[in-house]
């Protein structure tokens, strides 16, 4: 399947005030275009240990070209010490959605 020149990158913050905290830094820094969030209940392994947590998951939408950047945006504003951080390709979309994200990241 062929992809666009965009795409979703999701990572991960225990509260929703840090999330708003990193949306802020990734749109003021116009690595992304738009950022959403969720709280999610994860359960994971960490340090040999069982984990489940409440934490808010985002997902930020920006362009293949800006991922990289937004990727070293989420690493600067983040508090965990290994983020979460999952690159998407978006294999296709409204045009005109798309643009704008190209246009708001540009």
């Amino acid at each position: 399947m062929k992809t666009t020149d965009c795409c979703a990158i999701i990572t991960t913050v225990a509260d929703v005030n840090k999330a708003r905290a990193l949306a802020t830094a990734i749109i003021e820094s116009r690595t992304a275009a738009c950022v959403q969030w969720f709280p999610v209940e994860s359960m994971y392994r960490w340090n040999g240990n069982m984990e489940n947590d409440r934490e808010i998951l985002l997902q930020a939408k920006t362009t293949t070209h800006k991922s990289a950047a937004l990727q070293q945006c989420i690493r600067e504003h983040h508090d965990y010490e290994m983020p979460e951080i999952i690159v998407l390709p978006i294999t296709g979309g409204l045009p005109e959605y798309l643009d704008w994200i190209r246009a708001q990241t540009g």
